[in-house]
């Protein structure tokens, strides 16, 4: 089968048949343990600053983290795009097990500046790794299961979002803080071990200028995927809003601020469940057109606890919030697919993932902010507003601005006769297999 026929008859698209894939279930392990550590670190971070002086040095710790991976995204997941995946991805990997490990060490004896630098180490050093793990995930993915893998790869996410928080919060209590980032440390430097069988692609033009010497600068990159960043940013500046303002609301209606992690465990298993059952078939629509329709009614969802004061209600709205939540994920990752060439997919995956931290860090202050003045409803619904705001601004972007140049058509893989892309699997007796364009495609 060549490119072409895929028009005329499309394959089924199914979860087995991602993961028939030659060495795709050793993808999505890896996976796995590169986000655990990054979902544990917030909380664990928090015990760590707590046990060595005070939750305000906690706070410090885990806020310093996240802005390392906004910073580090963009030039980490560059590497990606321009160095062996291998030999980057256990670079990576291993200066966060490395930061980690000092991190646990030391608390209690180094100053805090010392353990300020080091928790900004790990957050940067491995923030280009998902980037560069999801392009090499959708390049050795036929371009009719790429939707499909995606949407296994976010529920996956969720999964990890799901229960790495708690599996922090044990390790404390049956160990201690610096136990616990021992556990994020061992788990960054698990893929190290096996870091070869992990599917990775390099194009391999056959002619120099055949699919284009020249690559894309990371300004250029920035200018081409606005409204996608954009996106990201409106949805995980939802997703901060409601991390910071629902133990707030909870105790405002009368109810335990405890229950927060019960309302957001119904929002991760939805987001599971959706992202399984969006990737499990095609859908109507374009993916502007879905977007139109998803990320209004994730908004509206998250209205709702601002408007009621009934606990259950909460758990419902979130569980809805859930189920459009890993539509629109996937939908963020095909699009920035379309506006790059494959060359350049890691670092616009790590541009989104920077751009979720910035709109999640953002949200976080904001609604801080307007817990102090307005209260906890109106700071549900504030937000809300600002959410819809900036995603109509990405939407109209993503329909109003030029995609890049016809030269992704050879990049990504869309014509036969592009060239050669080399996929790397644990294939019997030998570790490459080189295929045609078009044989890839099909």
């Amino acid at each position: 089968m060549t490119g072409n026929t895929l028009g005329a008859e499309i394959p089924r698209s199914t979860f087995r048949s991602v993961l028939s894939l030659p060495g795709h279930p050793t993808w999505y392990i890896a996976a796995a343990l590169v986000r655990a550590p990054v979902v544990m670190a917030p909380l664990a971070l928090v015990f760590l600053g707590r046990s060595a002086q005070s939750f305000s040095v906690g706070g410090m710790l885990a806020a310093v983290h996240a802005l390392g991976e906004a910073a580090g995204a963009p030039v980490m997941g560059r590497r990606f795009d321009h160095r062996p995946f291998v030999g980057q991805l256990r670079l990576a990997l291993g200066a966060e097990a490395l930061a980690f490990t000092a991190l646990a060490l030391s608390a209690g004896h180094a100053p805090v500046p010392v353990m300020l630098a080091l928790a900004f180490v790990a957050g940067a050093a491995a923030a280009g790794a998902p980037g560069g793990m999801r392009a090499q995930l959708s390049a050795t993915t036929p371009e009719h299961l790429r939707p499909t893998a995606l949407s296994l790869e976010n529920s996956l996410s969720q999964a990890v979002w799901a229960f790495a928080p708690p599996l922090a919060s044990l390790l404390y209590v049956q160990f201690s803080a610096s136990g616990a980032l021992i556990a994020m440390a061992v788990a960054s430097a698990a893929p190290l071990l096996f870091a070869h069988r992990i599917p990775h692609a390099t194009s391999l033009p056959e002619t120099p200028g055949e699919i284009g010497d020249e690559r894309l600068r990371t300004t250029a990159i920035l200018r081409l995927v606005w409204p996608t960043a954009l996106l990201s940013a409106a949805i995980m500046f939802l997703i901060g809003t409601v991390d910071v303002a629902l133990p707030a609301r909870l105790e405002d209606v009368g109810s335990s601020p405890a229950l927060a992690g019960l309302v957001m465990t119904a929002f991760a298993v939805a987001s599971v469940i959706s992202g399984l059952l969006y990737g499990s078939r095609r859908w109507p629509g374009t993916p502007l057109s879905q977007s139109l329709v998803l990320l209004p009614g994730l908004a509206a969802a998250f209205t709702l606890p601002g408007l009621t004061t009934q606990p259950w209600s909460f758990a419902a709205a979130f569980a809805v919030g859930g189920l459009l939540y890993s539509p629109l994920m996937v939908i963020r990752n095909l699009a920035l697919q379309q506006r790059l060439p494959q060359h350049a997919w890691a670092t616009g995956f790590s541009v989104l993932y920077a751009a979720a931290g910035v709109g999640y860090g953002a949200a976080g202050l904001m609604a801080a902010a307007l817990l102090d003045i307005a209260g906890s409803g109106t700071a549900f619904v504030a937000c809300a507003l600002i959410t819809i705001v900036i995603g109509a601004l990405s939407l109209l972007g993503e329909r109003t601005h030029p995609r890049h140049t016809p030269q992704q058509s050879a990049s990504a893989g869309s014509s036969p006769s592009s060239g050669r892309v080399r996929i790397d699997t644990p294939a019997p007796g030998s570790r490459s297999v080189t295929r045609t364009r078009a044989e890839v495609s099909a």
